[in-house]
């Protein structure tokens, strides 16, 4: 459909690790006060019960030939959860939907659920969503590259809308100060706490030489470098960001271990060689630097991550009779 996809229908347990067993204590007082959804642990153990570990498999052997995939597949949930919810609409197809909004426009991943749906429907025809896929992905992804597992709580119905303007109003920004990513996480009824924790997924990963143009290019400074910058370190990002603007070369978030799940994040923002804005400054603003030294040890890092990635897997969620369980991940079903 023209301008994104629009319909007026909205009609096996995983292990569990110390912290996984702590998110369900969370999960059960969040409960209580009325403030989660009725997701729940081990949604699938009747309907599916080889649910999770299938997809789990899917992805391993996936990322064997693949080492960026996991990144890939925690950045598309994100993306997912901050649009309408964790409802997959990020996956949908066509013109005008989220997919092609320009904060999209470098989302990789969407093979790789493809895979891991179609693996799963071999089993169990039509149960698992692709909005519960993405979220076991997500989890699933940490887990490969030496992260934390957690429980993560099921039943979540697919959308049947995507509009990439609602992906342009919603998404976070690479150059965001600290008021303005706190007033982004807060619409998606996220802590500034929280926003700083789960920035620590870019542990892992890549982003576009584009986004740091502002930072060794277009600086209010005489050089037009960020000061911030360590002058050896801002001469590295030169010579692998050579001109402005460029889309098609890349560089690791975490400029020391990006291939494994830790805490190096932080550490690297103590010592000013955090990439983005949106990542240095949580280091330079008072009200977020104690939270960054404390999660430079991942024995803090780790729970607390696993505790914001399940609450938000939760943000308005579809459940019950809303929207529905796609047939195909990229496709309203007919």
């Amino acid at each position: 459909m023209a301008a994104g996809i629009v319909s007026p229908v909205r009609n096996c347990p995983s292990m569990m690790t110390g912290s996984a067993l702590l998110v369900v204590a969370v999960l059960s007082v969040m409960m209580a006060a009325g403030g989660a959804s009725a997701l729940q642990s081990g949604f699938y153990a009747s309907s599916c019960p080889q649910a999770e570990d299938t997809i789990y498999s899917t992805l391993q052997q996936l990322h064997a030939n693949d080492p960026d995939l996991p990144p890939v597949l925690l950045r598309l949930h994100f993306h997912d959860c901050f649009v309408r919810g964790c409802d997959g609409s990020v996956l949908l197809q066509g013109s005008g939907t989220e997919r092609t909004a320009p904060p999209n426009a470098r989302l990789e991943g969407f093979a790789a659920i493809d895979a891991a749906k179609a693996a799963v429907d071999k089993l169990c025809p039509g149960v698992v969503s692709c909005a519960d896929i993405l979220a076991f992905a997500a989890r699933d992804s940490v887990k490969m590259v030496g992260g934390p597992g957690w429980t993560v709580p099921a039943g979540r119905r697919d959308g049947t809308v995507s509009l990439a303007s609602e992906a342009s109003s919603n998404l976070p920004g690479a150059q965001m100060d600290v008021n303005q990513l706190t007033a982004n996480f807060a619409k998606q009824g996220l802590t500034r706490d929280d926003m700083v924790i789960l920035s620590g997924a870019h542990t892992i990963g890549e982003a576009a030489c584009v986004h740091i143009d502002n930072r060794i290019y277009d600086y209010p400074s005489a050089s037009g470098v960020d000061p911030l910058l360590p002058k050896d370190f801002a001469a590295k990002l030169k010579k692998k960001c050579s001109t402005r603007g460029l889309t098609d070369r890349k560089f690791d978030l975490d400029s020391g271990t990006s291939a494994v799940f830790d805490a190096q994040y932080y550490s690297n923002l103590a010592k000013r060689t955090g990439l983005l804005t949106s990542d240095q400054v949580l280091y330079e603003d008072a009200r977020t630097r104690p939270l960054v030294m404390e999660s430079s040890n991942k024995a803090n890092f780790f729970p607390k991550f696993t505790q914001a990635m399940v609450k938000m897997s939760q943000i308005s969620v579809l459940e019950g009779a809303q929207g529905q369980i796609r047939q195909r991940c990229g496709y309203v079903n007919a």
